[in-house]
């Protein structure tokens, strides 16, 4: 016997497994004589609640806990296995990650349950991560890009007291998903996205602390965001609540009132201290810098206000001249907008200010017109990632985009303003 998911890992603040939705209920796989409580699947470090529908057979969620003290470099096997406990009617088998797009995708990732006392025992924990049970059809860039990102930095977090981190992950479900059926097996649905909440012990009174986030991979998910939707795979930190809307998990209270971001309006004060502007909150997520903490203040936000645009950037120029990388903003409103004062800041928190000598070709901007700027100074822009984030000259975010590795094609611009797939 595995010894699974520890409900009280963190001291002082035990944390069940969430229950279902009615909706959601109908779905869990049950009355499977070897799994705990007719429903919950055993490994080590962690756990996992099966979906039964005939187009899911994915796990629910995954339940794992983390002891970044005894962390250890493992080896990957990478031989992925079903589990026969489940049964192998109810686990999506490769047929479905062969010859496409869609990647096995860890919700309990290996590296983080790599520990142990000895070596001997972190290995066992890695190797027992490739069940099919732990893994959803993940897009590749996805999954070896922004999903992996977000589990290196849980990883390596250092906000908690102890080295002690709990983390759920799991897949949600859109009204129209993509579908993919192997020859001669049954349609499996892909899912539109995928989220993960992470608690801890803060290091200053030793509090709970949360910190949720979704990642989508389909379109259609993205329809009831505020904003500018250009990606399909834009990431998010995001409340409780919203995992709850996505998935119909229920957690314990805890796990919402720990969380920085706010579902509902806050009160006055707390809303003026933290700038606190649209709820429920979701805010956009592409590094750790960018991730909210409790009682920091908010980043004001025009996008929706002000409508001009980073459109394109060229990248990587003919010949590695980084001389020759610029940045091209759009104005799509109605009124002249001027450009002095403004900046543009790079992932690496670089920022260059758009003064006379970078407006050369005038400081204002008319409905409809268009400006190169050149001489980017401090920023380079990176041929593998980067962030690209114009602020107003009162600090105030008026847009932001970000790029991957197989957007940059040499001596071709990459263009922003139409929405497109970045996962393809």
């Amino acid at each position: 016997m595995m010894p699974g998911y520890d409900v009280n890992f963190l001291d002082g603040y035990p944390i069940p497994l969430p229950t279902f939705s009615t909706e959601l209920d109908l779905e869990i796989l049950r009355n499977q004589g070897d799994l705990r409580d007719d429903m919950i699947a055993d490994y080590i470090h962690y756990s996992v609640v099966m979906n039964q529908h005939e187009n899911k057979r994915s796990l629910v969620f995954s339940a794992l806990n983390i002891n970044q003290n005894h962390a250890r470099s493992t080896d990957r096997t990478n031989r992925w296995k079903i589990d026969r406990r489940i049964g192998s009617e109810n686990q999506l088998n490769n047929d479905y990650y062969h010859d496409n797009p869609w990647d096995r995708g860890h919700m309990a990732m290996r590296n983080n349950t790599s520990h142990g006392a000895t070596l001997q025992e972190a290995q066992r924990a890695s190797d027992e991560t490739f069940y099919f049970s732990n893994c959803c059809l993940q897009h590749k860039n996805l999954n070896q890009d922004e999903w992996l990102s977000l589990e290196e930095w849980v990883g390596k977090l250092e906000l908690d007291a102890d080295g002690r981190i709990t983390v759920f992950s799991g897949p949600f479900y859109g009204r129209h998903d993509r579908t993919i059926r192997p020859s001669g097996r049954t349609t499996a649905l892909i899912p539109a996205g995928f989220w993960k909440l992470i608690a801890f012990k803060n290091k200053t009174e030793g509090n709970l602390e949360v910190r949720a986030f979704v990642m989508h991979q389909d379109e259609e998910t993205l329809f009831d965001r505020r904003g500018r939707r250009r990606y399909t795979n834009q990431s998010y930190q995001v409340t409780t609540t919203e995992i709850e809307i996505l998935t119909g998990l229920q957690f314990i209270d805890i796990l919402y009132e720990a969380n920085p971001l706010y579902f509902s309006e806050p009160d006055e004060s707390t809303r003026t201290d933290t700038n606190v502007g649209d709820t429920p909150e979701a805010n956009e997520v592409s590094g750790s810098g960018d991730i909210v903490n409790q009682g920091q203040t908010r980043q004001t936000v025009k996008d929706d206000i002000v409508d001009v645009f980073i459109s394109m950037a060229m990248v990587n120029p003919e010949g590695r001249d980084e001389a020759k990388e610029w940045i091209a903003l759009l104005n799509m409103g109605s009124e002249t907008v001027d450009l002095t004062g403004w900046t543009l800041t790079d992932n690496s928190q670089k920022t260059i200010k758009l003064d006379q000598t970078r407006l050369a070709d005038g400081s204002t901007l008319k409905p409809g017109e268009s400006r190169v700027i050149r001489q980017l100074g401090e920023i380079k822009l990176s041929n593998k990632k980067d962030l690209i984030i114009l602020k107003d000259r009162d600090g105030a975010r008026v847009d932001r985009v970000d790029y991957l590795p197989h957007m940059v094609k040499p001596g071709k611009p990459v263009l922003f303003l139409t929405p497109r797939d970045t996962l393809n």
